[in-house]
Order: structure tokens, then sequence, then C-alpha cells
């Protein structure tokens, strides 16, 4: 038998909890750490650790993999992949497929060609983080203020990706530029999408304005 909690206020997050406990169930090697059977905990929801030395979270990592396999095929979001890293792409994975947001992001940063981290915050505080395995270390850690993020578009909940400074955000940054896009939410929550920049396009900013900037040279009108 599988419980969901009806206290959990949306219908796509139950969704990824019976999905993630039917990993368990199909699984034949997955066992029981606890007396009573599976009693998975939204820390146990977020796990990505597959090769962790604990059965415990090894196995809740497996079912989260499992469950977003399941949920969120690759096939299906093929589309939503394309072009620069945007949150406005994971709010659309997660409304086109009833999965949570943070599911969808964490999916997102997990599958997307760029340099992503995607953090999740409550009041300001980070509450944790999923990146791109060769997104640089980061300065915060869990239950630490997160700095100022960019407020949202003319009005909108989700802002416009903005250049910050890698200093604010990174343990070491030498010759990194970076992008936030933030996402508010209720009562205090948000995601924050970072994305390295390319080489390719530091170069086409370097480019534009030493073109603009040269002595000389007047923009054409």
């Amino acid at each position: 038998m599988i419980l969901a909690s009806g206290a959990r206020p949306r219908h796509a997050r139950r969704r990824f909890s019976v999905a993630h406990e039917l990993g368990h169930f199909l699984n034949p090697w997955h066992r029981t750490t606890v007396s009573g059977g599976f009693q998975c905990s939204r820390r146990d929801m977020r796990e990505t650790d597959r090769q962790s030395q604990n059965p415990h979270r090894r196995q809740e990592a497996e079912a989260n993999s499992f469950a977003i396999e399941l949920l969120a095929p690759r096939n299906r979001i093929r589309t939503h992949l394309s072009g620069a890293a945007d949150l406005g792409q994971i709010l659309a994975m997660a409304g086109e497929l009833d999965i949570s947001r943070e599911a969808a992001a964490r999916r997102y940063v997990s599958l997307h060609d760029e340099v992503l981290a995607v953090l999740f915050s409550g009041g300001g505080v980070l509450r944790y983080v999923d990146r791109s395995t060769d997104f640089p270390a980061l300065c915060i850690e869990d239950g630490q203020p997160v700095p100022d993020l960019p407020d949202g578009a003319a009005g909108s909940p989700l802002s416009a990706p903005d250049e910050v400074s890698p200093d604010d955000w990174l343990r070491t940054a030498p010759g990194i530029r970076l992008t936030a896009q933030n996402l508010i939410q209720r009562n205090g929550f948000a995601i924050t999408l970072l994305r390295v920049l390319s080489e390719e396009e530091d170069d086409g900013i370097d480019d534009a304005f030493e073109r603009f900037t040269r002595p000389g040279t007047r923009a054409k009108t």
C-alpha cells in the first residue's frame, strides 16, 4: 500500500511522492531502513546521491531517479532544454507534466547542456541547492542567508536573467561570469537559477563592448 500525505497542498507533489514509493516497490534490491515500511521525508524526496555508501540515502536517490524518469521522460522535455537556460521553461515543464516546480527545476538542471545551479530558499535563507556536476562550489550553505535576489520584471514574480557578481555566490570565481534569474513564490519562498556564461558569450559581450567604445566609432542611426 502506498500512502501520500493529504496535507501537501499540491496534487503535483503527491504524484511525485507516489512515483517515488512505486520506485521502492518495483526495485527488488530496496529494503526498508526503518520499522513500518518506507517512510520517506521531504528531504528524502530530494536526495540525489545514488553512489552514497549510506543504504538509506542511496535507495532514496534511486527512487527519486525512477520517479522523475517516469513523470518527466527525456523525450517529453527535449523542447524545453533547447536555447539558453530560463526559469520560464522550468515553469512550463511543471505545468505541462503536472509536477512540482522544484522537481521540474532539478530535472532541468540535470539535463541541460549549460552549467547551472538552482537554489531553493525561504525567508531569504537557503533551503537547499541542486547543480550541474561542473558548477563551481557555492560560498553559501543550507540555512545561511542568500545574496540579494533580482526583482520580478514589470510586476511579474519572475525576473529577467541578470548578471550578478560571482563573488557573492561562489567560493572562488576566477574569470567566471554569472547570471541569476529569480522566481518569487508565496510565503517568502523563491527559486533562483544561476547560469555560468560560456566563453563564447563572454567573447561576444567583450567584442561588442570593444567595437562600440573604440575611438572614432559611432553607433549607426
